[in-house]
């Protein structure tokens, strides 16, 4: 009989429960086929990077391929969430799309204390903070955008013409709005000192617990019954 998967919010050994296997799964599903779009699309459409065609076997395979991954660039993260991770997938949407004072004032001092090397208190974050938030409306926006005029693009005849010439620019400015927020995202999880840890989350579903404390405390609070 398979383990049980560890509830959120459960701590062992100086760390912290924060994503379920379903939640990491969509996470890098969407990745990874973003990126593949992204690569894909740039070599299709971009001149000054038709070179990058040659990664997926010329031009004429990365067409092939980028219509292959948007299936599951549109549906496969939707559906892991949906089927095994529902109640964390409310709980995100739910606190992305919920704003309120504090947001505002952790997004203006964060770009102070964090890129510009100075200190000062943040308003306490709940399970995600007010830059993630931006990241995730992105995220969910763009995911449908993209999705939406990608299928006009791919079927131009079953559309009216005003559509179709619409269908393009939308598809330009999501992907690089997205790319813009992705390139953030690769930083801080990546390169920042302070936020290297999070990547922790996304591959094995727990963070140490000081660092849950000092930038989610609302989150750490709530899920584990002790005070941050």
């Amino acid at each position: 009989m398979a383990n049980k998967e560890p509830n959120i919010g459960i701590v062992k050994d100086g760390k912290v429960r924060r994503f379920t296997k379903a939640g990491i799964a969509a996470h890098w599903v969407h990745t990874v086929t973003f990126l593949t779009l992204l690569l894909t699309g740039l070599s299709i459409y971009v001149p000054a990077t038709t070179w990058i065609g040659n990664l997926f076997g010329g031009i004429q395979n990365a067409r092939i391929i980028h219509r292959v991954v948007a299936i599951p660039y549109a549906l496969f993260a939707l559906v892991l969430l949906l089927v095994g991770s529902r109640q964390q997938m409310k709980e995100w949407l739910k606190v992305a799309f919920t704003w309120k004072k504090e947001d505002f004032i952790f997004s203006a001092k964060y770009i102070v204390t964090e890129f510009m090397g100075r200190h000062g208190d943040l308003p306490e974050a709940d399970f995600i903070n007010s830059g993630e938030k931006v990241n995730s409306i992105l995220t969910v926006g763009t995911l449908f955008t993209l999705t939406i005029s990608g299928f006009v693009m791919w079927f131009p005849e079953t559309f009216p013409k005003w559509a179709v010439r619409l269908a393009y620019p939308i598809h330009d400015l999501s992907w690089l709005f997205m790319t813009s927020m992705l390139l953030v995202h690769m930083y801080l999880s990546l390169i920042h000192p302070k936020m290297r840890t999070a990547l922790k989350g996304m591959t094995t579903g727990w963070v140490d617990e000081e660092f849950a404390k000092s930038h989610y405390p609302k989150w750490y609070r709530r899920v584990t019954g002790k005070d941050a």
